[in-house]
This record gives C-alpha cells, structure tokens and sequence, in this order.
C-alpha cells in the first residue's frame, strides 16, 4: 500500500488533485494507493499523529505557518517524497533548502494539464526509487496486510519485540504489528540488526550506549531494551 497525505488550503484544488492522482496511480502501480485529504493545518496535524509510515506528501506552502510546519513534518517524514505547492508570492528560498528537500513542485494556479504533467512525473519518481531500493538489497522491511503491504524503511527501525503472539517493530514514533516468529526473522533481517534478548532484535545503527551491569541497551529517540546474558557478548563485540 502506498499512502499519500495531500494538504491544500483550497478544497476545491484539493478534489482535482486527488481525481488526478487516483487516475495517475491507477495506471502506473499494481499498489493500492490511500490518498488523504487535507484541507487544513490542524487537520494534517490531527492525521499525521495517528498515521502510519507516510511515502508521500503534497502540500501547501503558501501560508507562513505552514512553512514553519512543514520543518517538524520533514525532521519526522524525511524519506517521504515531498512535492511542494506553492504561488509566484511564495519565495522560493522558503522551501528549496536542505532541510526540505523537495522533490516536485506545482506552481498555483495550474491548470489539469499541468498538475497531470508534474504528478506523474512526481509518482514515477517515487516508484523508480522504491524498486531501486529493493534491487540494491532489500532496504525496507515488507509487512503484508489485508489492505497491501507496508514498507518500512530499515534505517527508521529502532528494535523488533516478540510481543502476545506477534511481532511489533518500533519506527519512532509508530509501531507495526504482525505475525511472524523472532527466531525466523532474525534469520531473515540483514547484519544491521542484532539479536539482544529472547524477545528483542535491535538495529546496530540506532545504538547510543550499551550498560552491560545493568542489562540494558539505549537507542536513539529514547527508547531502551533489555539485554540478556546470552547474547551480552554479542552486544559486547559492537563496542569494540
């Protein structure tokens, strides 16, 4: 499953570009695609603290707030394609920095010709680099749902944890369930994630300090696992 997050201060703007990107999607991908309209700032603030892995999003930048905003969103969301909407009294400076990192731009007013032009060049980027990932070694780990599959960027995982008969990955602030075993996925996951308790796996790359007299391992966003003695010396060789 793809999911898009599409916020515009104008509602009807809003419709058309979710008709066009409904009809885009349709005939480039095989996913389903969930897109979500936003016609508000507290409205996108409500969604985006109960969404799941978001893999892009279109918004608004003409209103000064926003653009303020949309730094906390990137800082949250930075691997999620960004397209920018923006008008001839919006300074670019506002939104062509690091920090952003846009990857489209539509320019209001538009016509459907011209929204149609740049979002399937917009949506074709995003599923070029999603199959580049996967060819250069499996960047993501894939849950599949009901709904599609859902792909997690493996340098956003923080821990894996064997949990009430399921296994829960920890992605900063969103968790995902699904029903596995931690000794079959932890033959399946890449020498990035290590195995640091019966019921934990956690990724090398998010380790802040290991304090082996108190069995506990600190990773990043201030979250803490245990650390078992069977797998302490493993944990141990990482500091070395």
């Amino acid at each position: 499953m793809v999911s898009m997050a599409a916020y515009d201060e104008n509602p009807a703007e809003l419709e058309e570009l979710k008709n066009v990107t409904k009809e885009l999607a349709a005939r480039l991908s095989e996913d389903r695609w969930q897109i979500e309209q936003l016609a508000g700032l507290k409205q996108l603030r409500a969604y985006l603290e109960k969404t799941p892995l978001l893999d892009m999003l279109m918004y608004d930048v003409t209103r000064p707030d926003a653009r303020d905003y949309l730094r906390r969103i990137r800082k949250e969301y930075w691997s999620a394609g960004l397209l920018i909407l923006a008008d001839k009294n919006t300074s670019p400076m506002t939104y062509m920095k690091p920090d952003i990192h846009a990857d489209s731009l539509l320019l209001k007013p538009w016509s459907r010709e011209q929204a149609f032009e740049v979002l399937e060049e917009f949506i074709r980027e995003y599923l070029r680099a999603v199959q580049s990932s996967q060819e250069l070694g499996e960047q993501f780990y894939i849950i599949d749902t009901k709904e599609g599959s859902i792909r997690i960027p493996y340098e956003r995982i923080c821990y894996f944890e064997a949990r009430e008969k399921k296994i829960y990955v920890c992605a900063g602030n969103e968790e995902f369930a699904f029903y596995h075993t931690i000794d079959k996925l932890a033959e399946e996951l890449p020498e990035q994630f290590i195995r640091c308790h019966r019921g934990f796996i956690v990724n090398k790359f998010k380790i802040r300090k290991i304090m082996l007299s108190q069995n506990i391992i600190c990773l990043a966003d201030g979250f803490e696992v245990p650390l078992s003695r069977s797998y302490k010396a493993d944990v141990k060789e990482l500091g070395r």
